[in-house]
């Protein structure tokens, strides 16, 4: 098994254990970023084998580590790692809605404050851009970090051996800077509720018959075209996590992602080049290299009287009022002075020293 691995350009750093081969990366010394621990045969040739990494953390962190699976793929046996995995799920290539990112920094960084020796492990398929974009996060909310292009880097390297290889799609590292940009301003989340009135999608070259279609879903991937949701304006009520499908004919091409909360919306309106579109691929396909997305979005005035009544969207805003009070709780903790977030060791064992600018130095010699 490990001949075989030799021979796969993974271009990751392993770990060894004993005679075994781990696509198992130490990002700090008390977080760990991997691929999915499979029980298939093939798969954990060039994944990982789930036995190994159970006798692994069992043998090195008995009792003491907590595993994150972003893969959507259930263990079928979690009493072989004492039943310490949490799952989360979004779809592969795409950004995590915004209350998730919280909700695993909250388990993670409680979990790490009950024991010095408690360590964390993240995972989705590949181990990178899921996995990426959360051990991001949670570096940068314990402030180890105070930009989100160094932190990519960062993890880029310790996971990859090289630049560019860490989270690449453009609407994860969106994500990542909303974080980056609440946690520099000290910034709370306020609710905010949007109607997009039109989307123009251009710079496609279409052959004869082929047409340009879009559908939106919002919070939880929940696609809608429906009546319920439509304004005076016909224009589409979003808030919260925001996707906009676009489609070429009924096949799917692409996509982006935006929270109405966090973005930035100048004169009522969001311009998207190829580069800041998903899935990354797109910018080297010809047919789609000078493809721009303009969104006309204005914000939506709930209690107009010209306005129908509207259940499902006073639902929706209740539902995402929950979601924004728990975030800001917990943003509000990391601005406490003497918060166990405000020292950075966090996610170092002990008096162990903080070696991120040394990495940092490094990054900057390649």
């Amino acid at each position: 098994m490990n001949f075989i691995r030799s021979l796969l350009p993974t271009g990751k750093h392993r770990l060894m254990s004993g005679n075994k081969s781990l696509d198992l990366s130490v990002i700090t010394p008390r977080m760990y970023a991997m691929s999915y621990p499979s029980e298939n045969l093939i798969e954990s040739m060039y994944h990982n084998d789930q036995d190994d990494i159970a006798e692994y953390f069992n043998k090195n962190h008995p009792n003491k580590y907590l595993i994150f699976n972003l893969s959507g793929i259930p263990y079928t046996n979690k009493a072989k790692f004492n039943n310490s995995v949490i799952d989360y799920f979004w779809p592969d290539h795409k950004a995590p809605p915004l209350i998730d990112i919280f909700n695993i920094i909250k388990e993670a960084y409680i979990y790490l404050q009950k024991d010095i020796e408690n360590v964390i492990c993240v995972h989705c398929l590949a181990g990178k851009g899921r996995t990426g974009t959360i051990c991001c996060a949670l570096l940068l909310y314990g402030r180890l970090f105070y930009n989100s292009e160094d932190v990519n880097n960062y993890f880029s390297y310790k996971r990859f051996k090289q630049l560019n290889k860490g989270v690449q799609e453009p609407s994860q590292l969106r994500y990542i800077k909303y974080l980056d940009k609440l946690m520099q301003n000290k910034k709370y989340i306020e609710l905010k509720i949007y109607e997009i009135i039109n989307v123009d999608i251009n710079g496609i070259e279409l052959k004869h018959g082929e047409y340009i279609s879009y559908k939106f879903e919002t919070n939880y991937y929940k696609e809608f075209d429906s009546d319920n949701y439509k304004t005076v304006r016909n224009g589409y009520i979003v808030i919260g996590d925001v996707t906009i499908n676009i489609y070429r004919n009924d096949k799917l091409i692409g996509w982006l992602f935006f929270n109405t909360h966090v973005e930035e919306i100048k004169d009522n309106r969001i311009f998207y080049d190829i580069k800041l579109i998903d899935p990354r691929f797109l910018l080297n396909e010809k047919d789609y290299s000078l493809m721009k997305v303009k969104v006309d979005i204005i914000p939506y005035k709930h209690h107009n009287p010209n306005n129908k009544p509207n259940l499902l969207v006073d639902e929706m805003i209740g539902n995402e009022m929950v979601r924004i009070k728990k975030m800001n709780e917990f943003l509000n903790y990391a601005y406490k002075k003497n918060s166990f977030v405000q020292d950075n060791q966090i996610l170092f064992f002990g008096n162990e020293k903080n070696n991120i600018d040394e990495v940092l130095n490094e990054i900057k010699q390649i």
